[in-house]
Formats: structure tokens, sequence, C-alpha cells
């Protein structure tokens, strides 16, 4: 039984990442993010795309889903879509960061579209060097590390009744809002977990060295 969706998408090459895979996790190849499973002998259960990124030979046997070039959801967020469609509401998505910042934005959004769509919905993007989740009206806890930055954000309005247990610099029934960067830079001293009763954050959890 398939237990996460896991998008390839084709930002950075996420190579070393796919050692993340397990045979539990539906993969979707993206466009481009198909390039990345190819060369890493990984075989999605789905491709979709409208291949603007992408010119090779599409594999045989492997649902596939063109998308038109003019469409309102990108590639990343149509492949969100589909696993959210078949019932599933844990989701990674590798090679999703890259060059292009609006593209990084949409990812973002993406991302908080994942955590609207289910109350349990877990949604995180695991890049070269850090990692990115959005929570809504939930906690996720970070295992004590020093080498790496937890940062904190409210992504589309104010978060209401934030806690951060554990870290660094520490708040308690806290309102962060959209225009003050506040929770940049914490440290994880200890398990730390972060909470927020009403609204999303978006956590970034940064390798310190990069």
């Amino acid at each position: 039984m398939k237990t996460r969706c896991v998008i390839v998408a084709g930002g950075d090459r996420p190579t070393e990442l796919f050692q993340k895979i397990t045979e539990n996790d539906f993969v979707i190849a993206a466009d481009s993010g198909l390039k990345f499973c190819l060369e890493s002998n990984v075989r999605p259960d789905l491709i979709v795309g409208d291949f603007d990124s992408f010119f090779g030979a599409l594999p045989k046997g492997v649902e596939t889903v063109k998308l038109p070039t003019h469409k309102d959801d990108t590639d990343l967020l149509f492949a969100a879509r589909c696993g959210v469609e078949r019932g599933l509401s844990r989701f990674a998505i590798l090679g999703g960061y890259g060059s292009r910042p609006d593209q990084n934005m949409a990812m973002f959004q993406t991302l908080c579209w994942i955590v609207e769509q289910k109350e349990d919905a877990d949604a995180t993007a695991i890049c070269n060097g850090f990692e990115v989740s959005v929570i809504k009206n939930k906690c996720k806890t970070f295992k004590a590390d020093k080498n790496r930055y937890l940062s904190v954000f409210a992504i589309d309005r104010d978060a209401e009744g934030v806690d951060i247990i554990g870290a660094e610099y520490p708040l308690t029934n806290a309102t962060l809002t959209a225009n003050f960067p506040i929770g940049v830079s914490n440290c994880a001293e200890s398990d730390t977990t972060v909470s927020v009763k009403n609204g999303k954050l978006l956590i970034m959890w940064v390798d310190k060295n990069i």
C-alpha cells in the first residue's frame, strides 16, 4: 500500500536524495523531473507535465498525463493534485527548488495548497541542504541539531497561537505576521516542537554550511 506521495520536479538535481524513496511511495515525475528519475533508475508510478522542459522519450508502460502549455496549474501543482485525488496525505517534493525565484515561490504555495486539502496533510520539500515544510493548525518536531537553522514564517496571513519549544529563541502563544521575520535563524538546541493554533507556518530547516 502506498503511504506517501513523492513528487520529483525539475529544479536542483536531487540525485542523492533518491535514497529517501521507499517501495511504499507513490512517485510522480513532474515534467523534467523525469530526467532525474531516469538518471537514478527510479521508475515513477505516474508522469505528468506539458513537457516544455523534458525532450526525451517517455518510458513505456507508465501512466502519463500530457498537459497543455497554457494552464492554471503548474506541473508541480498538478502532480500534487493527482496525489490528493489518490487519497494520499503525506507529500515529499524532490528537486522542487532551483534557480528561478518565481518557481520557488510557486513551490512554497504548492505546499500551502496541499495542507489546505486535508486536516492530516503533511507537506515537505526536501532540497539540497535544507527542507521546507508547511503546517496548518498542528505541530511538527525537529531533532536537536546545532548545525542547522530553524526558521519559522507566517506564510499567508497572521499565524496565531505559535509556540516554539526547545529552541534557542522560544515563543509562547505568539502571533506571527507575514511582514515581520521574527522567526528567522533560530536553532534547535534540543528537540524542538513548532506549533500553531490558527493559521499556517512555513518552516525552513537549513544546513548552516550552504
